[in-house]
């Protein structure tokens, strides 16, 4: 009799070790298949989205995840990205990362993926608030850097190197598009109380048209002493303005972003700054948040990125 009931508790203990074993051992769904995010930046022509593309893909491999990467050939091809992106609905990705060209050219498709209950996260260029609302768009968070106070900075350098009156330009970037007009609306509200802003123009984000609309303001303005550019890529446009018109050393130009090419600038002196954006690590940051996203785990609505507006002194 001992020994039938022993053999018998020996065989309910071993079966209880058995399962135990089995369940803390065996992987549920979630941890045999990897977490795969589609991420759409604008492209990587520009120097600012090529950092942010390996900072997507560096995260993927530093968290064992997919992060597959799309972008489209310039910053006017508002069309094939939102095409790009419509291609993504269907690959089964656990959340989209997404940064528009412009505020809406994404949405029809972004409310498609928020029907569909795929998690959002809007990167640095932001879907306002009251368009996502409007167009059905449930976005979990938002990360940018503060594009207002990038403004600001580079208007605050330039007032503490002017003299009141004096006459300065602002080249824009895309009509309509959110950072381009924070950038330039905090530039402007810093300066336009002491300084002249003669000219606020739009060159698309793009290098040669603002070097033709450098050209044109100096041309219109020769006294000009100062141009505030919303990405560096224009404002290496108007360093080769304003050294064609014999000009240089005597016009501050400032970008913004601190890709390669404009700190090198900054560092010879043909640019006398920009303010610094950090794309690699905010890809980092959508990343990690998407994971905890998909997780349940909390997040934030929105984080703002770092921005340092960096001169020849910050990069001895």
């Amino acid at each position: 009799m001992y020994n039938k009931r022993l053999l018998r508790i020996v065989y309910i203990v071993l079966i209880g070790v058995m399962i135990a074993g089995l369940v803390g051992t065996a992987p549920t769904a979630a941890q045999e298949r990897k977490l795969r995010f589609g991420a759409i930046i604008k492209t990587e022509i520009n120097e600012f989205w090529q950092a942010m593309a390996a900072g997507y893909r560096d995260a993927a491999a530093r968290y064992g995840v997919e992060v597959e990467v799309g972008s489209v050939a310039t910053e006017a091809d508002t069309t094939q990205q939102l095409a790009l992106l419509e291609s993504y609905l269907d690959q089964g990705f656990d959340a989209l990362l997404v940064s528009p060209i412009t505020p809406t050219n994404l949405n029809s498709a972004l409310a498609i993926a928020s029907e569909r209950g795929i998690p959002i996260i809007n990167v640095d260029e932001l879907i306002p608030p009251d368009a996502a609302k409007e167009a059905g768009i449930n976005i979990a968070m938002r990360i940018a850097s503060n594009n207002y106070q990038a403004g600001q900075l580079a208007g605050q350098y330039v007032l503490d190197h002017l003299q009141p009156g004096d006459k300065v330009a602002i080249i824009e970037g895309i009509a309509g598009n959110v950072s381009g007009q924070d950038r330039r609306d905090g530039f402007y509200d810093t300066v336009s109380g002491t300084l002249t802003v003669v000219a606020s123009q739009p060159a698309d984000w793009d290098r040669s048209k603002a070097l033709d609309v450098a050209t044109n303001i100096l041309q219109a303005n020769p006294d000009l002493k100062a141009f505030y550019c919303a990405n560096d890529t224009m404002a290496l446009g108007a360093v080769q303005a304003v050294r064609a018109a014999g000009l240089e050393g005597k016009v501050i130009i400032l970008g913004t972003d601190a890709i390669p090419e404009a700190l090198d600038a900054v560092r010879e002196g043909s640019m006398a700054g920009t303010v610094a954006q950090y794309p690699y690590e905010t890809a980092f940051i959508a990343v990690e948040s998407a994971i905890k996203l998909v997780e349940g785990r909390p997040i934030p609505t929105r984080i703002d990125a770092p921005i340092r507006l960096l001169t020849a002194a910050d990069l001895q």
